[in-house]
């Protein structure tokens, strides 16, 4: 008896192990290989101010390419570029880490940034893994 709990803790083991596996070397998902949702940082910002939990479940975790003029550029905690486009509320942005740290973006030049939705913040709604396009 005790064998054969050993056998099936030492298979859901293994089980458990080729699980980790393969998820700590899935492939991580890109920007630039899903369609984006293209909105204008001003309409973003409006939609989340007006109902913050639709909002979410239309763009949380969804690439989305954002329209917008250039704030201000600065550096996150990280050490990564964060690029900030203005939403009409000088209290909030559309705030985007950029997956280039070598990434430039002069103020008030209008881009257009495509990344991966985070959801709304203190300060604004924030993107990651962007790139410019």
């Amino acid at each position: 008896m005790i064998k054969k709990i050993l056998v099936v803790i030492v298979l859901l083991a293994l089980v458990a192990a080729g699980t980790g596996f393969y998820l700590w070397n899935k492939p991580h998902k890109k920007v630039e290989d899903a369609k984006g949702i293209s909105i204008t940082a001003e309409a973003l910002s409006k939609e989340y101010n007006t109902d913050e939990k639709a909002t979410d479940a239309k763009y949380l975790n969804k690439a989305i390419e954002v329209s917008g003029v250039v704030a201000e550029t600065d550096k996150n905690q990280d050490g990564g570029i964060m690029v900030i486009l203005q939403t009409g509320d000088p209290a909030t942005g559309i705030q985007c880490a950029m997956r280039d740290k070598g990434a430039t973006a002069a103020k008030g030049r209008n881009v257009t940034i495509k990344g991966f939705c985070s959801g709304n913040g203190m300060t604004g709604v924030s993107l990651t893994d962007c790139v410019i396009k």
